[in-house]
């Protein structure tokens, strides 16, 4: 019998059952992540039943899907999800801190090690902290936040190996879309996608968030990077820890000798920038064999890639430029403390001073909810995790998924090129 993958020690460790063989095992959760659009979903049912929280602190909530509202009906639903929160006295009510994928993983909740519940699919960005973190609909969520417990069927898993080292120009959103390209979309339906980083360099904690990120869009159940010496200091980092303190979660490796599914090795070395073309995720190709595309707008921001590291790259680029006069370049950061960091390091006003606008931390621009909603006519290059008809704003516009740094340079250019590399060499 072979060794256990990452996500079968997790959820041994985790496992209320005897049986391990079961097909579908009861399980404890570290934490479960709430945010108002879908929060409000269960509310009705939740006080119908007379229940109660679990574990009041072992919940996060945030209000960033209508952060402000835009409109009466969603200020009536924001109202709702903040009455009963407050109502509860809910200890890590983050209101109007920003997107709640981004909180998790800034909070000492989301340790290595853990198993985490979110009511959002792209809960699953945790797994680049080594957490085992996964979507479900309102009805699950619901379930457990009465009882702290959760099913899961133990997925088969995909090992991904990095290798190589990746060039200065690309990113871990270069790195995830040729994944996508690789696998395509759905191509790890209900697999746990095992991330080692093998690479000359690592691969900076930012990067491994865009991975796990958009791992979901492969049909991916976790997207969990194997614990090395970068998860520990970006835990030790955020979690106030000195050098001698142990850390509070438990990393986890998988075994020696851990049976796989399927094991992808992903050189990095040459890896130039890629982009998903509409309407799909997985339909990617590389920047250099796009047709050239004027756009209309142009995105930085979301759970995605709204990070400190992606808003340096972008004012990199823009430094002592202009935005195109046809583009209107939006950027929002993933959460309030990204948006200091980024005013601290005067990213803010070089992007400001090339004609970007920034707007407050939420998921408003991504999906079509307000602060950048396309109309039919629009073209977008953005940084966000799905272009999906609709997805942001208009059935009929088109939205073409790339890194910062090419959504930087296309809302410079007017256009994605295939030359957009090409010429700034």
């Amino acid at each position: 019998m072979s060794g256990r993958t990452i996500s079968d020690i997790i959820i041994d460790a985790h496992s209320l059952d005897e049986d391990r063989s079961a097909l579908f095992r009861r399980v404890s959760v570290d934490a479960v992540l709430g945010h108002d659009a879908t929060t409000a979903l269960l509310i009705d049912d939740f006080e119908r039943r007379g229940l109660s929280i679990w574990d009041k602190s072992k919940v996060l909530l945030t209000n960033d899907h209508f952060a402000p509202p835009a409109t009466a009906e969603r200020a009536d639903i924001s109202n709702k999800f903040l009455g009963w929160a407050r109502g509860l006295d809910m200890p890590n009510l983050m209101l109007d801190k920003g997107i709640c994928h981004q909180l998790l993983v800034e909070h000492r909740l989301c340790q290595p090690g853990g198993l985490i519940v979110g009511a959002d699919s792209h809960t699953i960005m945790a797994g680049a902290v080594n957490t085992c973190a996964t979507g479900m609909g309102a009805t699950d969520i619901l379930f457990t936040l009465a009882t702290g417990t959760t099913w899961l069927r133990l997925p088969p898993t995909i090992a991904v190996r990095f290798t190589g080292a990746l060039p200065p120009e690309s990113g871990g959103r270069d790195v995830v879309l040729e994944l996508l390209r690789v696998l395509g979309e759905g191509g790890a339906q209900y697999r746990s996608l095992e991330f080692h980083d093998e690479t000359s360099t690592r691969l900076p904690q930012d990067d491994r968030f865009a991975i796990s990120n958009m791992a979901v869009e492969i049909g991916a159940k976790f997207g969990v990077f194997a614990a090395d010496e970068v998860t520990e200091a970006h835990c030790r980092d955020r979690d106030g820890l000195g050098p001698g303190e142990p850390l509070l979660g438990t990393p986890v490796r998988p075994d020696a000798d851990a049976g796989y599914e399927r094991v992808i090795e992903l050189d990095l070395t040459d890896l130039t920038a890629r982009v998903a073309k509409p309407w799909s995720p997985g339909n990617v190709v590389p920047v250099a064999e796009l047709e050239p595309t004027e756009i209309t707008s142009a995105f930085l921001g979301s759970c995605a890639s709204g990070r400190l590291a992606d808003i340096r790259d972008a004012a990199e680029e823009v430094a002592g430029k202009r935005v195109h006069p046809n583009v209107r370049f939006v950027v929002i950061p993933a959460s309030v403390e990204v948006f200091k960091q980024a005013l601290r390091a005067g990213y803010v006003e070089v992007l400001t001073e090339a004609g970007a606008q920034f707007n407050h931390s939420s998921c408003g621009a991504c999906g079509g909810i307000d602060k950048g909603v396309l109309g039919a006519a629009d073209v977008c290059v953005s940084s966000s995790n799905r272009n999906f008809r609709g997805r942001m704003g208009h059935w009929d516009s088109r939205t073409y998924l790339a890194s910062p740094r090419t959504v930087a340079r296309a809302a410079l250019r007017g256009a994605i090129t295939p030359d957009l590399y090409r010429e700034a060499q």
